[in-house]
């Protein structure tokens, strides 16, 4: 399935900067730093200004910046996509079945029963019902 990548306008460019930068300063800047004990760069702060300055100074030329980015995102979805769902899988779902399955349990009650059924015969209701149905 295609997807298509929404069409903004200049309130919506302008969010997409921002947040963009902001995210960029946050992550590079801030909290890459704090957790690895590095020295604290600039270059994400001129990021976010650059594109802060951008995004007030003439919202509508964003949009190819825009599409590339989104254009990005698609790509690492369809390769990240498959393999999380895999680890899922590996890690969660396939040793839970293997122990449940050890252990003799069913938990959708899967094994046919030759129990009692609660199923009712349908009947052919008589043309009589037909004369007058109301």
């Amino acid at each position: 399935m295609k997807h298509s990548i929404p069409v903004l306008d200049a309130k919506g460019l302008r969010d997409f900067a921002l947040t963009t930068g902001a995210i960029i300063a946050g992550l590079f800047g801030v909290v890459f730093p704090y957790l690895f004990g590095a020295s604290w760069p600039v270059w994400p702060w001129g990021i976010f200004a650059a594109l802060a300055i951008w995004a007030f100074v003439a919202p509508g030329t964003l949009g190819p910046l825009y599409r590339g980015w989104m254009r990005f995102g698609m790509l690492l979805g369809k390769i990240t996509t498959p393999i999380v769902l895999t680890l899922v899988f590996v890690i969660a779902i396939l040793p839970a079945a293997i122990i449940l399955r050890l252990a003799g349990k069913d938990p959708m009650r899967r094994k046919f029963d030759d129990g009692k059924t609660y199923r009712v015969e349908s009947r052919q209701p008589s043309l009589k019902n037909l004369e007058r149905p109301y």
